[in-house]
């Protein structure tokens, strides 16, 4: 171990060494990283402590106590959200999560294929989205765990079937089949209450399926009157729609990404920080480590300031695939 570290990083090295909870050692290690001199020696000691703080942050935290028998609907979330499918019979689902994740759910062109959710990750650029695919909602009896993950969801993706007769009665179905259940859906950025009793409010995106066996493109602008959620057209035969389906999830979920650079060096581009949309650089520094804040001199910014390298105040609101340049007193 190099001797020039300070004494601040050994004492959270050894909190890291005495941790048994999954934020305990996290927080230790996040430390370690802010603490740690920069000069090549330490190179190797950063590309470690940053490998051990993603590896951690992938592993499920430990529960107290006994446990009990999980039900569908107790998903833990992963990636930069969680984002359930639904529609009705054979509105296209699980062939949409088939081509754009790595799970394998079972397709097929008779209803009720799906009787479990399914579990897939969504690459987009840099980041993976956690997206479950749930059985059809109907008219029929559907089961409560159905409903309950819609509930959970940090983005509902309400699927329409574009090759269907009357597209337009399908979301009508659908929406309606929703609101019995208390679950309203609003266009992601609007300003919502987001629960009031008896009802669940979830930011939703609709997704206008088999786009390509679709008759009259003039449904979509109907579609997009009558629920004020903008239709994404979608065809699991068109790689351009699947790259567009992609981008609104992201979009969807309100996040934006940020990235780090020490001063004099490259940014690190490999795993950004996520954040709500519209947070603060304030906020993003208190997301990287929020003991950083405390002696916190200046920061500097590359995307969404005026030049690149620009001093921002603490209140700058961040964008999307901006660098922060963290310098502290």
């Amino acid at each position: 171990m190099p001797a020039n570290l300070p004494p601040e990083y050994i004492e959270a090295e050894q909190r890291y060494r005495n941790a048994s909870e999954k934020d305990e050692k996290l927080d230790a290690l996040q430390e370690m990283l802010s603490l740690l001199p920069n000069h090549k020696g330490t190179d190797k000691i950063e590309a470690d402590l940053r490998k051990r703080i993603s590896d951690l942050k992938k592993r499920p935290q430990k529960k107290k106590g006994p446990t009990r028998a999980k039900t569908p609907d107790q998903i833990e979330p992963q990636g930069a959200g969680q984002v359930v499918l639904t529609g009705l019979p054979n509105s296209g689902k699980s062939a949409l999560l088939d081509i754009t994740t790595n799970a394998t759910p079972k397709v097929a062109d008779f209803p009720f294929a799906t009787h479990g959710p399914t579990i897939g990750m969504l690459e987009h650029q840099d980041i993976q989205i956690q997206l479950i695919d749930t059985p059809p909602i109907s008219d029929e009896h559907v089961e409560t765990w159905v409903y309950n993950l819609i509930r959970k969801a940090d983005l509902v993706l309400l699927l329409v079937d574009g090759g269907a007769d009357d597209p337009v009665k399908e979301y009508e179905k659908t929406i309606k089949l929703l609101e019995e259940e208390g679950i309203y859906l609003f266009a992601p950025g609007d300003d919502f209450q987001r629960d009031a009793i008896g009802r669940t409010n979830r930011k939703g995106v609709m997704i206008l399926s088999k786009s390509d066996e679709l008759e009259d493109e003039s449904v979509i602008q109907e579609l997009e009157e009558l629920s004020g959620l903008s239709p994404v057209p979608v065809s699991i035969l068109d790689e351009e729609s699947l790259s567009r389906f992609s981008s609104s999830v992201f979009d969807g979920l309100q996040k934006i990404r940020i990235y780090t650079k020490k001063p004099g060096e490259e940014p690190d581009l490999k795993e950004p920080y996520l954040l709500d949309k519209n947070s603060t650089v304030l906020e993003g520094v208190r997301s990287i480590h929020r003991n950083m804040v405390d002696n916190l001199d200046y920061i500097r910014i590359w995307g969404s300031g005026r030049f690149d390298g620009q001093e921002v105040a603490q209140d700058h609101q961040l964008k999307d695939g901006d660098v922060i340049e963290i310098h502290q007193e």
